[in-house]
């Protein structure tokens, strides 16, 4: 169902409002406001606050989940090819989505009961794609057969993830390129397929 402008106004402006200041310390007056628009519009259009956040969050997550459809979907893709699709997609995504991080981190430690559910919603989502896509390559020998694809799945996850989500506090510790996102994602899934150890 395709959103009002208003309704795409509201959630624009409200997404840097809940990312840097959390649920609960964001008003409906402060939303509208910065909006302009009545204070109203967000009971007529999602609810509540309570539905305007998740429609953040749902946002939020869309391009991800449109990528593992994408990936899905694109059989002349091989296993591996699959799981290089994504974890260059999540370097773009996260470019794209600077509060995402924020908003998993968030909610991953300390969850809403309205926006919980849609995280786990959505990770699940993603680490059911990698678990199937782990098995195929298992069932194919791209993958080794006694690999454990739980702990690969969520593995993957975080490695592509924990660098978005703790960025603020490496970029003290270590200078970041412009191109850092897609640099990182690149490397660290590298090393996740082919491991550190000097096979030579």
């Amino acid at each position: 169902m395709m959103k009002t402008d208003t309704q795409l106004k509201l959630i624009e402006i409200a997404t840097p409002l809940f990312a840097t200041k959390g649920f609960s310390s964001v008003s409906v007056r402060e939303v509208t406001d910065s909006a302009q628009t009545n204070v109203s519009a967000i009971s007529y259009h999602f609810n509540g606050k309570e539905g305007l956040y998740q429609a953040v969050l749902e946002e939020q997550f869309t391009p991800i989940m449109q990528a593992l459809q994408v990936a899905k979907n694109n059989n002349s893709l091989s296993p591996i090819e699959r799981l290089t699709f994504y974890a260059d997609q999540i370097a773009y995504i996260h470019a794209q989505r600077p509060f995402l991080a924020r908003f998993i981190s968030s909610e991953v430690t300390n969850p809403t009961g309205y926006g919980g559910p849609v995280i786990e919603k959505h990770l699940s989502q993603v680490y059911q794609f990698l678990r199937s896509t782990l098995q195929e390559g298992i069932d194919n020998g791209d993958v080794q057969p006694d690999l454990n694809i739980a702990y690969a799945a969520i593995s993957l996850a975080g490695i592509l993830n924990f660098y978005f989500i703790t960025k603020p506090l490496i970029q003290k510790f270590t200078p970041l390129t412009e191109d850092a996102n897609a640099q990182y994602t690149t490397h660290a899934f590298h090393i996740y397929l082919h491991g550190i150890i000097n096979k030579a």
